[in-house]
């Protein structure tokens, strides 16, 4: 039994790793196969559904990293704008390191899916409440008002999808830095 978990999951990370890169509709099923080492038949073992059901596993664990990563990030943080400061900050460095390959998969794959899987659709709705709601809980901590902090989550998560977007298309940093310096005056 463990070897089919440790099998599924070097599956969900492969994925992971793919449409973070290529987004969902240029990840194949046979490249999924490679980087994770699995057979193909454990694939559709594992993953009746497809790839959707595949997608929506990555999108679970993206959700998953992400809380982690926010959680880890607001413990160090002393005020809300050294809070956001530090989480873009933290996403421009690992999009930087990727040489602006891996940015959020869960963008393209709702715009790639959404329409055509309400599961995926639902697991794209949840990510992003996510994001925002730690976020807004974060910043409350830090003495934002409560609808206040909900409104600036909304933003932040806005724009720095948005600047993900601009920053792989430009092949730098400049617009999610650009995001950080104008959340950072935002909550000063």
């Amino acid at each position: 039994m463990g070897q089919r978990t440790d099998t599924r999951d070097r599956i969900i990370q492969a994925s992971l790793r793919r449409m973070r890169e290529r987004g969902y509709g240029a990840t194949a099923i046979s490249d999924i196969v490679n980087d994770s080492g699995a057979p193909r038949g454990s694939v559709t073992f594992h993953f009746k559904g497809g790839k959707d059901e595949i997608a929506r596993e990555v999108v679970t664990l993206r959700t998953a990293q992400l809380l982690e990563r926010l959680d880890a990030t607001a413990a160090e943080g002393d005020t809300a704008a050294d809070f956001m400061t530090a989480c873009v900050d933290a996403i421009a460095a690992e999009f930087a390191d990727s040489q602006f390959t891996a940015g959020c998969p869960v963008a393209p794959i709702c715009l790639e899916r959404s329409t055509q899987s309400d599961q995926l659709r639902l697991a794209g709705m949840e990510f992003f409440k996510a994001w925002r709601g730690s976020v807004a809980r974060h910043l409350t901590t830090f003495g934002v008002e409560g609808p206040r902090a909900d409104r600036i989550a909304t933003l932040a998560v806005s724009a720095i999808e948005g600047a993900l977007v601009i920053s792989r298309t430009e092949r730098t940093v400049d617009a999610l830095l650009t995001v950080r310096d104008e959340l950072r005056l935002l909550l000063a």
